[in-house]
């Protein structure tokens, strides 16, 4: 039978809680105020009315996840995992609110009366600690000010899609202060498998969506790209920590965590017969490091000129020797001087790319083009034929089928084939309730589902 890991029932694509590795601690240390959430839900403020009801009641009533991001902190799941790895519970444990709650996401700043953990995933925890812009934003003068003195203040503008990309990434993907290791998952804990554009999609919002949409209906496109980016930028940045960590404490080598490799190379059914390859062809038994994150970024990296008129030729060097690094050494028992190097090259330039992303512009027919690529490439070095591999590949059909018909109006595939193979498919890929990894996977369903697509596309 196939090796299942129990978890907390989280969809295929999206996983909303993460716990941090006490070695990598380096939060923001400016100590800016935390107000806590009812510092923000007056009904003269955001407690009041607006296009979607008022923002706190949208995050109160419809943001769930990451309201009771807390909550979760004493269901049977985190009470068994705490106990499994000696903690005394993990709802008072650091590692655990470190993504579970507003207070260790400011862990330099000073909390005043009205805040309380009890309010998990809240309004601080993207905006930024408040106590310093609270009274300023509701002033006419806020808008002059420039994005820099905003930061300075610890104010987060979230409008850009690359900030909203890194903030998410800090705790769905991991950050030199936060990451989810093997033995987090092993106890129960989620396995991070974050993709931007369908996150996005799924999340609940609580501003005027449908308004933004309509300004760039390129949007999802640029989520799943820019997201991309800001994912392997995370893994970078994790990678580059570690290192550092074993410089400082005059350790030659880094061994990263087994949850940076496929995780499927270990935990299949030996005698299934159509599993992929999730190991390396030229080196057997080596599992694939960073197989969810890193190679869509590659992808996207040799698509960034064609799409959007922007180089990814640095991105896909930096980024391509990173992994090679990674790869070459058994379980990615890398030199610490080397890995930090390369780890920082990969997040420089991973950042600057992103950047360049972020007001770019793309054509109907260019996405088109992208659409058949996606569906038509059989080569591994763009779509692993594993889980992993195929997983992203279906994102990236749905963010630019979606695009498509938010910038053409047509339907990319015939009506039939949207309805009914990609439901197939996804059917195929997603988790069963109660677990947080694929009960089977069979490449040639997904090969199948591929073709079937291919046949559709609209010429």
């Amino acid at each position: 039978m196939p090796v299942f890991f129990r978890s907390l029932g989280i969809a295929v694509v999206v996983v909303l809680w993460v716990i941090p590795d006490r070695d990598l601690w380096a939060g923001d240390r400016t100590g800016h105020q935390v107000i806590g959430v009812a510092g923000c839900t007056a009904a003269s403020c955001h407690g009041g009315k607006s296009l979607n009801g008022g923002e706190a009641m949208a995050w109160l009533t419809r943001d769930t996840a990451h309201r009771r991001a807390f909550d979760v902190l004493f269901n049977e799941t985190s009470v068994r995992m705490a106990r499994q790895l000696g903690l005394k519970a993990a709802h008072t444990e650091a590692r655990c609110l470190a993504c579970h709650s507003t207070q260790a996401t400011h862990p330099g700043g000073v909390k005043v009366e009205r805040f309380a953990v009890e309010f998990g995933v809240g309004c601080e925890s993207c905006h930024g600690a408040a106590g310093a812009w609270v009274t300023r934003h509701t002033e006419r003068t806020w808008r002059s000010l420039s994005t820099s003195q905003k930061t300075a203040l610890g104010f987060h503008d979230l409008r850009p899609i690359n900030a909203r990309a890194e903030k998410c990434a800090e705790c769905h993907v991991g950050s030199p202060r936060a990451t989810v290791d093997h033995d987090l998952i092993a106890a129960g804990h989620p396995r991070l498998a974050f993709e931007l554009s369908a996150y996005h999609t799924l999340l609940p919002k609580h501003w005027d969506a449908a308004a933004e949409l309509q300004r760039d209906p390129t949007q999802e496109l640029r989520l799943w790209a820019i997201g991309h980016a800001a994912s392997a930028k995370a893994v970078s940045d994790v990678a580059a920590a570690r290192a550092e960590v074993a410089i400082k404490s005059g350790t030659k080598h880094v061994t990263p965590d087994l949850a940076e490799f496929d995780c499927h190379a270990c935990h299949h059914d030996l005698i299934e017969p159509t599993r992929g390859r999730p190991t390396l062809r030229d080196s057997l038994g080596s599992p694939r490091w960073g197989s969810w994150s890193v190679p869509p970024a590659r992808v996207v990296a040799r698509e960034s000129q064609q799409l959007f008129g922007q180089d990814g030729t640095a991105v896909e060097s930096s980024l391509g020797q990173l992994a090679k690094l990674m790869q070459q050494s058994r379980l990615g028992i890398a030199p610490a001087d080397q890995l930090s190097l390369a780890a920082r090259q990969s997040s420089a330039d991973l950042a600057d790319w992103s950047r360049s992303l972020e007001y770019s512009t793309t054509e109907v027919e260019r996405i088109n083009q992208l659409l058949h690529r996606l569906v038509t490439t059989e080569s591994d070095l763009e779509w692993l034929p594993t889980w992993d591999g195929q997983t992203q590949r279906y994102l990236g059909i749905i963010a630019a089928s979606r695009t498509l018909r938010f910038t053409s109006g047509r339907e990319p595939f015939s009506f039939a084939t949207d309805a009914d193979v990609l439901a197939k498919l996804r059917s195929h890929l997603a988790y069963p309730v109660g677990y947080a990894t694929p009960q089977s996977f069979d490449s040639s369903v997904v090969i199948h589902s591929i073709q079937e697509l291919r046949q559709s596309l609209a010429r």
